[in-house]
């Protein structure tokens, strides 16, 4: 096995942790030989309004991956009816102009430097889950603040990426303390 098989798999099975994060079970997957790239197709059902949720990711060879590479993942998502989230993964790095253009198209990016394993399966990483409505009411109430006035967190923060949170989503983070036993921490997501 060379060097970019390796690496492949190994953003195959972050792909697959980051699905499995945020709730979605695997559908599909293949590698498609003619466009050199790997797809990962998952879908959940949304707890609020119970419907159907799709998730593609997609993996190409090219190293680094160009706009060509997203522009062809942004058109496949348009032709394709229901993914309402995309993620673009590169074996190692992207160029200025795909992540800028990515954003801009809502297809998220991971930094070479993500940890591609399930982070939160590591015993130093606390859970991490979005607040709910009640419990953002009910820190405004009782401190008497804006959500914006909560600490931060930013949004590349490996662990806000990998539950997929947005600026301004309110991320609760519990750690096991030996002495207060559960503590827990609401974080305002930034950029």
């Amino acid at each position: 096995m060379n060097a970019v098989e390796v690496r492949r798999n190994k953003v195959i099975e972050g792909a697959k942790s980051i699905l499995k994060t945020r709730d979605y079970e695997l559908l599909e997957e293949y590698y498609n030989e003619e466009l050199a790239h790997y797809d990962i197709i998952g879908e959940k059902t949304d707890k609020k309004d119970k419907k159907k949720q799709r998730i593609i990711v997609r993996i190409p060879d090219d190293d680094p991956v160009g706009v060509t590479k997203l522009r062809e993942f942004k058109e496949f998502i348009d032709n394709k009816d229901g993914f309402q989230e995309a993620i673009l993964l590169a074996l190692s790095k992207y160029t200025h102009y795909t992540k800028k253009e990515a954003e801009e198209a809502g297809i998220e990016t991971f930094s070479i430097k993500f940890p591609f394993f399930d982070l939160f399966q590591h015993e130093l990483v606390p859970t991490h889950e979005f607040a709910t409505e009640n419990e953002i009411q009910d820190i405004i109430d009782k401190y008497a603040i804006d959500v914006k006035q909560l600490p931060k967190i930013l949004v590349s923060d490996p662990a806000v990426q990998l539950l997929g949170a947005k600026i301004g989503d309110v991320v609760k983070i519990i750690r096991e303390s030996p002495t207060a036993g559960k503590y827990i921490t609401y974080r305002y997501c930034i950029e």
